[in-house]
């Protein structure tokens, strides 16, 4: 009941830590906003520590050289990155926990019987509008499915030849082609490309789709629909999905 308890003050934590806002001086140095004290003031109860010691690791970092530890201010976005931040740890560490204590409780190392593994992924994912999110999930997908492939395909077939063994070849689409597309650095995959992009004090969504069309616009696998020039296409193994740059 007690661990109960705690799991439900931590998030709650979280949730309140999450609509904090700031309020910056004219040298840029940020506060906790005065509307957003009584958040602060249950945030910090909740994981016991003070409110103002809370609202001071929000609005400064600390800058450790060989001689000194210098604090430094921080402007009311850097703050909201340091909020979100420790959002994201403290949930981390809170699912990481739960994990744990539920493999303690249901798993039994002593116990030699056989076992059933589950393991919940996104599956592929095509909507009439697709952004960067999609093109993560479909990539993992992608990873999977060349996994997929090496273990039942690859890796069968090449200890066969090993062995000598005589076996007829078993015909897959490989989608290795797809998987540098979008991720290998020598030919500026997708992601490269956009890292770049990102990287580029002017960078843009538009100068990004029109560097991808431009790169790729041989690859087999990638198409650009000529509707639209903030979208490109790329031909994954379970379908074309059409992606949004903005």
């Amino acid at each position: 009941e007690e661990e109960r308890h705690q799991v439900l003050r931590t998030l709650a934590a979280v949730l309140l830590l999450a609509q904090l806002e700031f309020d910056q001086d004219g040298e840029e140095h940020s506060s906790v906003a005065g509307a957003a004290q009584p958040l602060l003031e249950q945030a910090a109860e909740l994981v016991a520590i003070e409110p103002a010691d809370l609202s001071h690791a929000l609005c400064t970092r600390r800058l450790v050289t060989r001689d000194d530890v210098v604090t430094v201010p921080l402007n009311r976005e850097q703050s909201g990155d340091s909020r979100d931040a420790l959002a994201k740890a403290l949930y981390g560490k809170l699912f990481s926990w739960l994990v744990e204590r539920c493999n303690e409780k249901l798993v039994d190392d002593s116990a030699s019987t056989a076992f059933v593994g589950i393991l919940d992924i996104f599956g592929f994912e095509q909507f009439q509008t697709n952004s960067f999110e999609q093109l993560c999930i479909n990539y993992a997908n992608e990873r999977l499915q060349q996994q997929f492939n090496w273990d039942i395909f690859k890796a069968e077939q090449a200890e066969y030849e090993a062995e000598g063994i005589e076996w007829q070849a078993i015909e897959f689409v490989d989608n290795q082609e797809c998987l540098d597309l979008i991720d290998k650095k020598s030919s500026m995959g997708l992601l490269h490309l956009l890292d770049e992009e990102c990287k580029i004090q002017r960078g843009t969504d538009e100068k990004f789709a029109q560097k991808a069309r431009q790169t790729h616009a041989e690859h087999k696998d990638f198409d650009a629909p000529k509707g639209d020039q903030l979208t490109f296409a790329v031909k994954h193994y379970a379908g074309c999905v059409a992606y949004l740059c903005s």
